[in-house]
């Protein structure tokens, strides 16, 4: 295995991760701090220089700045849930929040000041304070930040990018944690997989006009959600925001809700539109569209009765910042999900650090925030990037990451021409289809290892965020950084779900879509069982990974297990073993003692 190294940094604004580096260059006036860790240098490695960015083109670009007291915040937030202390669930509103951690009008004024100077517009600013959008040119960002800005060629895409950290005046660099949209290049992709591609002899086209695979009442029986039910535990007085990068049409959850017998009541599902939204027409093969269909269906279908926000916007490295500080700080949403990422090392540790302060105010504020973490097993970079890596924005320590396994059917996997035997609940990983390569159409398990490698449950150690206190136990990895994933659920494709989107334009057909699956599933599916939990709890469990840890090492899991146990599988690098792993995490959940076990830990 190999040594894993995590990045040092330093900066005031951090509570779990690394801390920005503050470099004060001698002899300047005013003094100039070079802000380390703001270039995406694993990305341009891998780029094609262009040549200068045109001085005169404009553009738009976040400054996000730093909390203030991050470490009281830290504090806060870790007292917030725990059982014992006085102030435990006594969760903060936005205003609050803002008040007590937020920049104060005099620091958003003194980084305004500095940028106007150069000739730069302030655009907006954030409700919580903490992003300023400033409109200008790439020669005034060079001159502002003292970089070059330059334009590089990534597969099809061409993006402008800094190829040196910025250097400011010392007491305004103090008060950013990241810049958001200099580098405007974008990777995010949904963790959607289908095993329409792994076969020579089969179509690309997997709809049909009848539904394969797990049907939401059987996910609920499998993993005891059907308890909370019979209690009449349905996600009332919830709602789930969706995080997406994708639009949706909704009369096809609405259908795929009545062919199940969903009865959704009278639970609402609204659009809300970020940076204007999706963009219009954009809807074509690549989109993510049945990303956010199936989210819909199945978070909507395992929590009947809670509500829906839909926050879209378009997938840009701004858009998704500003995704998530919309659902947070409008705080409409108790619960979130979102299964679009990108490796943690392909945008700048800045960016990640600035999105992870958004995750800090949701856990403050008490929301639950759920992410896919990743269909490429161990590898989430590649290949791009050949050694292990994990993905983000699951590897925040203030999100609950969503791993994948295996669920057989009647202890089968359905595979083309016949099926593997498989008892219980495995880690995913498609390293355990690599003898079968015959049954798809390949010669040699040599050529079949080019079509599976490395698809499975994204997992693995950050060399971003520190590890956080929740992770510290005899029970655990003793690494330098957070490991992921937190939970898991089923989300191998060929035990997989059918999504049903009946609108023309994805490589998939239209209709019944079956052999879906990959951590997307997982996300939206933890982001139902919450609600359904909060329901049943008549309180909300916020920030989850607290409780679920502390639960995982109670005694109240030794009588009643709030996991299952998952001791066999692999992400092609991390393999299952009894207890925490690195590619289910603390397993998938008996959700009736997950929340039995929660209310005697709590009371």
């Amino acid at each position: 295995m190999r040594q894993r190294q995590i990045l040092m940094l330093s900066s005031a604004t951090m509570a779990s991760v690394l801390f920005f580096a503050s470099t004060t260059l001698a002899a300047s006036k005013p003094t100039l701090s070079v802000m380390h860790h703001n270039v995406a240098h694993q990305l341009l490695k891998q780029s094609t220089l262009q040549g200068p960015a045109p001085s005169s083109a404009t553009t738009t670009f976040e400054v996000a700045l730093n909390w203030r007291h991050v470490n009281q915040l830290k504090n806060f937030i870790r007292n917030l849930y725990s059982p014992s202390s006085p102030i435990y669930r006594h969760f903060l509103s936005p205003a609050q929040f803002t008040q007590e951690f937020g920049p104060t009008t005099n620091q958003i004024h003194q980084v305004t000041q500095y940028f106007s100077q150069f000739g730069m517009a302030l655009q907006s600013v954030s409700s919580n304070h903490n992003t300023l959008t400033f409109r200008g040119t790439y020669g005034q960002i060079e001159q502002a930040l003292h970089v070059q800005m330059m334009r590089y060629r990534h597969g099809k895409q061409v993006f402008a990018a800094n190829n040196q950290d910025p250097s400011l005046p010392a007491d305004v660099a103090n008060l950013i944690a990241g810049f958001i949209g200099l580098t405007t290049y974008h990777a995010f992709h949904p963790a959607f997989s289908t095993i329409s591609n792994l076969t020579h002899s089969s179509s690309s086209q997997t709809s049909t006009t009848t539904p394969e695979g797990y049907s939401p009442q059987q996910i609920a029986q499998a993993y005891q959600i059907t308890p909370l039910y019979q209690k009449k535990a349905l996600g009332q007085h919830e709602t789930i925001a969706i995080a997406t990068l994708a639009t949706f049409q909704l009369s096809d959850a609405q259908y795929f809700w009545k062919y199940y017998h969903i009865n959704r009541g009278q639970a609402t599902v609204n659009i809300v539109p970020v940076d204007g939204g999706f963009p219009s027409g954009d809807s074509g093969p690549g989109s993510g569209r049945i990303e956010t269909t199936l989210d819909v269906e199945r978070s909507g279908s395992l929590a009947p009765r809670a509500n829906i926000l839909v926050y879209e916007a378009p997938n840009t490295s701004q858009g998704f910042y500003d995704l998530f500080n919309a659902v947070v700080s409008q705080d409409q949403a108790q619960i979130m999900s979102c299964s679009w990422g990108e490796d943690e090392l392909l945008a700048t540790p800045a960016y990640d650090f600035s999105i992870n302060n958004i995750f800090m105010e949701g856990a403050a504020q008490g929301q639950s925030l759920f992410c896919a973490s990743g269909d490429y097993g161990a590898y989430d970079g590649y290949p791009i990037i050949s050694a292990p890596s994990v993905d983000f924005p699951a590897s925040s320590p203030y999100i609950t990451a969503a791993g994948g396994t295996t669920l057989p059917i009647n202890g089968q996997v359905p595979i083309p021409g016949g099926s593997i035997p498989m008892r219980t609940e495995h880690g995913w990983g498609w390293s355990y289809l690599l003898p079968y390569y015959a049954n798809f159409g390949y010669t040699s398990e040599a050529q079949f290892f080019q079509a599976v490698f490395p698809i499975g449950s994204g997992g693995g150690t950050s060399d971003v965020f520190r590890r956080p206190f929740y992770q510290y136990g005899p029970l655990f990895p003793d690494t330098v950084g957070r490991n992921v994933p937190d939970v898991a659920l089923n989300a191998d494709p060929f035990t997989g779900y059918a999504v049903y989107d009946a609108s023309p334009g994805t490589p998939y057909g239209e209709g019944w879509i079956n052999g879906a699956g990959g951590t997307s599933f997982a996300s939206p599916q933890w982001a139902g069982i919450v609600a359904v939990m909060d329901s049943a709890l008549h309180a909300q469990i916020g920030f989850a990974n607290p409780l679920f840890y502390a639960v995982f090492q109670s005694p109240e899991n030794t009588l009643y297990p709030a996991f299952h146990a998952i001791t066999k599988g692999n992400n092609w690098f991390y393999y299952d073993q009894l207890g925490y792993n690195r590619v289910t995490g603390l397993g998938s959940p008996n959700v009736a003692n997950l929340t039995q076990d929660i209310e005697a830990l709590t009371h």
